[in-house]
């Protein structure tokens, strides 16, 4: 490593000896010049000049070969300390090799018999890891079915609640719509198939529960639609249906008490105009839920 540094001061050298030769050959030309010159002008005073010219050029150039062997020093000076830095790099990471390769060299040197307790060691936890495999597998077998049957508890859960919801409500049962006719000439007044000839129409059923539904006020609403799907007699007050939230006007309506006992209703609508043929549509609605629905069909 010295000697390679030598080397390459020694070029250096050697190269600002070539440009120290090169300068002096230019300036001894440049003197021959005008030696040449002032020999031929004849002017000695303005060969003196020139020497004197000359010479402040060459001290001038003297003193930029003087800054320049300067900075070629400061030069030489960083780089050997370069060197010395990658020296010493290089020692660090020769010696931290050297380490390595010390430890994996004992590493390397275990025994025969340490090499086979881990392979031993390695089949134990092989055989213990399939067991626990095989458990997983059961176990996973076991949740899904488990996850059936609590899927089906789920589902037999919502159909009993459904009809625990259901026996809880007041229902609609055995309704029975008599249409009639005013005049009382004729003998068939009642029962009236002809639109044209329906002057009432008497709407009886029943209410009742079960002995889950809970006794109290009950309001009964029906809505009665023609056939063209219109409200017929629409009146001013309106009630909120539960399924929808929908605010809806209704034929007629009557509050009971429930006891647990059936209770009678009737409704009877008087048609002034003449009724259209068609299909007549009867929604009865117990505390704004739809129970029951009934159709009349009039020639």
């Amino acid at each position: 490593m010295n000697a390679e540094r030598e080397q390459r001061n020694d070029n250096q050298m050697n190269t600002l000896r070539t440009v120290l030769i090169v300068v002096a050959v230019v300036l001894v030309l440049s003197i021959i010049g005008n030696i040449i010159y002032m020999s031929r002008s004849s002017r000695l005073s303005d060969e003196k000049a020139a020497l004197t010219e000359l010479k402040e050029s060459l001290e001038t150039e003297n003193e930029v070969l003087e800054e320049a062997n300067t900075v070629k020093d400061g030069i030489i000076e960083e780089k050997d300390a370069l060197i010395e830095e990658i020296e010493q790099a290089h020692d660090s990471i020769v010696s931290s090799r050297n380490a390595r390769i010390a430890t994996l060299n004992r590493r390397v040197s275990a025994t025969a018999e340490e090499v086979e307790e881990q392979r031993e060691l390695n089949n134990q936890l092989i055989a213990t890891n399939e067991g626990l495999e095989g458990e997983n597998e059961a176990l996973r077998d076991q949740l899904a079915r488990l996850q059936d049957e609590m899927d089906s508890l789920a589902e037999a859960h919502q159909r009993l609640q459904g009809r625990a919801e259901e026996a809880e409500t007041l229902n609609i049962y055995s309704i029975n719509v008599l249409t009639m006719w005013d005049r009382w000439l004729f003998s068939d007044r009642y029962n009236v198939s002809r639109a044209s000839r329906v002057d009432h129409t008497f709407i009886r059923f029943e209410a009742d529960g079960t002995v889950f539904t809970q006794a109290g006020p009950k309001v009964i609403h029906m809505r009665m639609l023609n056939p063209a799907g219109n409200l017929m007699y629409a009146s001013a007050d309106e009630f909120t249906a539960t399924e929808t939230g929908e605010a809806m006007s209704y034929t007629t309506m009557e509050e009971i008490s429930y006891d647990h006992q059936p209770v009678e209703v009737q409704f009877t609508l008087v048609h002034e105009d003449r009724l259209q043929p068609g299909t007549y549509t009867m929604e009865f609605y117990v505390d704004g839920e739809l129970r029951r629905t009934k159709e009349m069909e009039l020639e």
